[in-house]
Parts: structure tokens; C-alpha cells; sequence
């Protein structure tokens, strides 16, 4: 009877000791329906540079430890969203509307430390008679900031007019942006330009002075006020001496942004006669500035003269292509 009291006591504490043997590993092993996930990699570089030395082991999920990302990744899309299609609903910057066109907008074409390429060509017929204008020239533009801007031009060429005086001359241009838009107010720019008689047989020097308002009046649309003085002290022919010696204009413009790439454009212009004895000239035009590629941009403007004067174009179509590095 003691021998077998003795060998039930051995059986018990045997027992014992394998159950504490064996519970520390059974606690290590997960449970059969348990799931287990690796956190993420951190999302940026700040996060990174915080968790390089922090090293994560496989854990189980669990409703305090998983981490819903669906919130974030939203905000994300929808910051890029935001971005994508701030150039054509937000005011302020540049969108195409260039001094090519009878009335340009207040923003300035290049920015600091970029230039700017253009080639232009034209073709005019008018009321009085003459024979049809065909010209070409070219432009080149360099941003001093993102608000001023200076250009060196060669004024048109008047192609199969082997008598037409003044060409060669150069015209400079200073364009500076005062004022950017805000939700209140318009962007204000001021800007001149000079007509320098290097041309053959040109005098005299002519100079033009600008004041330019934008503002955006509607998703994609905005409307444009340009007024300009010009005296002219000579001509780029030294035979006419009945150049009007002061001019002014005033004129209104729009343009409705239709895609990323294209810029739609409608402007009126009302200008003093270059010559004395006519009346002044109104031209409606239309246009279009479309991108080719990053940094390549053409442009097309229709003038429609409204009043049958003799200075006044019947019509003109003109072609600008222009890149910018």
C-alpha cells in the first residue's frame, strides 16, 4: 500500500513538471484563428528617419493595434485633386493671354530667371484699297522676377514690299506686374514699349504706355481692361508727315479656359487713327493660345475691322509660336 502511495506521488509531481515545462511554449504559439499582419513602412521621410531604429514584430490583430489608412489615403486624392485644378479655377497666374493679342492680361508671361521665344506672322487687308500686308518677326523675352519682365523684339518684316521703309527696326518692352489678383481685388500690371529706328530709312522714336487690369469673374472666365497712350515722334517711313503725333485706345477682352491645354479669347478694341483726317478704328478679335507641349505654345488671332475705315483691317489672321525654358 506505500509502495503504491509513493508511485502515485511520483505520477502527480511528474505531471506538475511537465505542465510547467510545456505552458511558457504553448503561450508563444498564436491560437489557430488568430491573424496576424506587419505594420506599414513609414509614409514619408520624416517618418522614416524617426522609426530607422525601431524594429516591429508580426503582433496579432486586434481592434487597439490596427490602424485604418482609408481616411488618409483620402485626404491624399483629394489634395492632389485640389492641386490639379487650381490652374483653372483658382486667379493669378499667367494662362496665355499675351500682348500677341489686341488686349493682354495683367500677368506676366515669363518667370524669373526664364525666357521666352516667339515668332510671329501676319497678314492684313483693308478698306482702302492697298495691297495686302504679309509680315514675320520675332521676339525674345527674359523674367528679371516673377513680376517684371523684358523683351527685345524685331519688328515685322513686310515681306514682297521691296520699298517698304523702316524695316529692321527694334522694339523693346518692360512689362512689370504691381498688383497680383486676389478673391478682392484685380492684378494690375504696367507696361511700355519703344520702337527703336535701326530700320532702313526709319526716324524717330515712338513710345507706348500700358496700364492692364485681370480679374477672374467665373470657373475658368475672366475679363480684361487694357488703355494705352502713345506718342509717335516719326514713323518707320521718313515720308509721311501726317502721322498723328499722340494716340490713345482703350479696349475689353475675355477668355474662358476650356481644357488645361486651350484658352479661348474675345477682345474689342476702340484706338485713335494713326493718321490725321480719319476717324478712329473698332476691331473685334477673336483668338485661341493652345499648348503643344510643356513650354511650347501656339497662338492664333482673327481681326475683324467693324467700321470700313481706310486704316481700319478688313481682316488680319496672325500666327505666333512661342517656347519657354
Amino acid at each position: 500500500m506505500r509502495i503504491q502511495s509513493i508511485s502515485h506521488g511520483f505520477v502527480f509531481l511528474a505531471a506538475i513538471t511537465i505542465c510547467v515545462a510545456v505552458a511558457p511554449l504553448m503561450a508563444e504559439q498564436p491560437p489557430s484563428d488568430s491573424v496576424y499582419i506587419e505594420r506599414p513602412a513609414a509614409r514619408n521621410s520624416d517618418s522614416a528617419g524617426q522609426m530607422d531604429n525601431i524594429r516591429f514584430r508580426d503582433e496579432p490583430l486586434s481592434l487597439v493595434q490596427t490602424e485604418d489608412t482609408s481616411g488618409e489615403d483620402s485626404e491624399v486624392i483629394s489634395e492632389r485633386t485640389t492641386i490639379e485644378t487650381r490652374e483653372t479655377t483658382e486667379p493669378g497666374g499667367y494662362r496665355g493671354a499675351s500682348e500677341f493679342f489686341n488686349i493682354r492680361e495683367a500677368n506676366p508671361n515669363v518667370g524669373k530667371g526664364q525666357f521666352e521665344f516667339l515668332v510671329r506672322s501676319a497678314w492684313t487687308t483693308r478698306s482702302d484699297g492697298r495691297d495686302d500686308d504679309v509680315n514675320i518677326g520675332s521676339e525674345l523675352k527674359y523674367g528679371i522676377t516673377d513680376d517684371l519682365f523684358v523683351g527685345v523684339e524685331l519688328l515685322p518684316l513686310n515681306l514682297g514690299d521691296g520699298d517698304n521703309v523702316g524695316n529692321g527696326d527694334l522694339g523693346l518692352t518692360v512689362f512689370n506686374r504691381f498688383v497680383s489678383e486676389t478673391d478682392t481685388l484685380p492684378a494690375i500690371a504696367a507696361w511700355a514699349r519703344m520702337r527703336i529706328p535701326t530700320g532702313d530709312g526709319s526716324a524717330g522714336v515712338d513710345a507706348e504706355f500700358h496700364g492692364t487690369f485681370t480679374k477672374q469673374v467665373a470657373t475658368n472666365c475672366r475679363l480684361h481692361l487694357d488703355g494705352f497712350v502713345m506718342t509717335a515722334n516719326g514713323g518707320r517711313d521718313e515720308r509721311d508727315d501726317n502721322r498723328r503725333h499722340f494716340q490713345w485706345g482703350i479696349g475689353a477682352g475675355t477668355d474662358y479656359q476650356l481644357d488645361d491645354d486651350t484658352l479661348l479669347l474675345a477682345n474689342y478694341l476702340h484706338r485713335s487713327s494713326d493718321q490725321y483726317g480719319h476717324h478712329n478704328q473698332n476691331i473685334l478679335e477673336l483668338g485661341v493660345d493652345r499648348r503643344i507641349t510643356e513650354g511650347q505654345n501656339l497662338k492664333i488671332a482673327a481681326d475683324i475691322g467693324l467700321d470700313g475705315a481706310e486704316e481700319t483691317p478688313n481682316f488680319a489672321l496672325r500666327l505666333q509660336y512661342g517656347f519657354v525654358w
